[in-house]
């Protein structure tokens, strides 16, 4: 998604160059349900302007669709990862966590890995599990009690930057969807 974008790279791995709107651009592989795990490898590139870079995400996304998902949003500079919620409402931060140690800055891989299953048995029926990962290290982890407001079975991965992302230019690679086990 996102209008003002371009892609190429190698043949392992998809470059994306963002323009001056949207802020950002998403990329869904083939493959819908509810209790997934996305994983893949990003980098910020070198060749975004410095203005840039400090607002820089990479991310991933479940249960998108219908105006909602679920995003883990990594800031290469700002050593920061967020988990949160978009619906029609707006948008709620699950998780938020400062100076990450796990996080890479520019140039380098981030193994981003994000899972979201609803939980079948116990005084947490109902709600929803979200687990982000930083390579082998769970950085950012989350109860979500109203699950059911994502209506959505879309995942994604995700590049952006705040209000302007012009000039971003970031690249994807390794992207992997499975159903977690056990969920």
């Amino acid at each position: 998604s996102g209008r003002r974008y371009s892609r190429g790279g190698s043949e392992s791995a998809l470059r994306v160059a963002l323009g001056k709107a949207p802020p950002a651009c998403s990329f869904r592989p083939p493959v819908l349900g509810r209790d997934l795990e996305i994983a893949a490898t990003e980098r910020l590139l070198s060749g975004t302007p410095i203005a840039v870079q400090r607002k820089a995400y990479l991310g991933l996304e479940l249960r998108a669709g219908g105006g909602g998902k679920y995003q883990m949003l990594v800031y290469p500079l700002q050593l920061k990862v967020q988990l949160i919620k978009v619906t029609a409402e707006g948008t709620k931060y699950l998780a938020i966590v400062k100076n990450q140690a796990a996080v890479q800055g520019v140039n380098k891989a981030n193994a981003l890995r994000l899972r979201a299953v609803n939980v079948t048995s116990g005084p947490e029926m109902g709600q929803a599990k979200l687990l982000g990962y930083l390579g082998s290290t769970l950085v950012a982890e989350a109860t979500d009690t109203t699950p059911g407001e994502l209506t959505g079975e879309a995942s994604a991965v995700t590049v952006g930057a705040g209000t302007n992302g012009d000039g971003l230019i970031a690249s994807i690679d390794d992207v992997v969807v499975r159903v977690p086990s056990p969920f």
